[in-house]
């Protein structure tokens, strides 16, 4: 990225001293190759593959993903969260559970970030349980932190250091979520 394209993002969109660590360029370069990667994968598969993003943290990067897939794609969306009100909560809270269509499906999960997985790797189990045939994973980011992680993902842009990120499609208390980049507080 350019140090003029570097400073406007900053200046703009960089609250309580955040830096940008991926611009928008960078993102949808590899999204592109995370798509291509996926379609590779999914290219002998004779119905849609069903895509269910993640809501609401992976509305951005499964849009950017969505037309970098070569493959036949039906989308839909679950929506679990553990964190209210900044926090990790104990419990997970279904707010739409995974469609009943699917049965036998090759299932790919789209989210934004994995970093403890807790909220993934259920999601994924409650797939299994519904009767999914594989369910995969893509995420945008992928933590480095010291703890393991409840899952691997199956596909990942990038590895970010251990920090709270927001833009494209994650939230800073609510807000940011079309911040044209991932920024990360100090």
């Amino acid at each position: 990225m350019n140090e003029l394209t570097h400073k406007s993002l900053a200046n703009r969109w960089a609250v309580d001293g955040a830096e940008c660590l991926l611009d928008a360029s960078s993102i949808r370069a590899a999204t592109a190759a995370l798509g291509a990667r996926i379609s590779a994968d999914y290219g002998q598969l004779t119905e849609p593959l069903l895509v269910l993003l993640v809501m609401n943290g992976a509305v951005v990067f499964g849009g950017d993903l969505l037309p970098s897939l070569s493959v036949d794609v039906e989308l839909d969306y679950v929506h679990a969260s553990r964190y209210r009100a900044d926090q990790a909560g104990d419990t997970l809270s279904w707010l739409r559970q995974p469609p009943n269509s699917i049965q036998n499906r090759e299932v790919l999960l789209v989210d934004d970030v994995l970093d403890a997985g807790i909220t993934l790797a259920a999601v994924q189990q409650r797939c299994y349980a519904l009767g999914a045939a594989r369910v995969r994973t893509a995420v945008l980011l992928r933590k480095r932190t010291a703890k393991a992680a409840a899952m691997v993902a199956d596909y990942v842009a990038f590895e970010v250091d251990d920090r709270y990120l927001y833009g494209w499609g994650m939230d800073y208390a609510g807000r940011l979520r079309n911040a044209p980049g991932v920024f990360a507080l100090p």
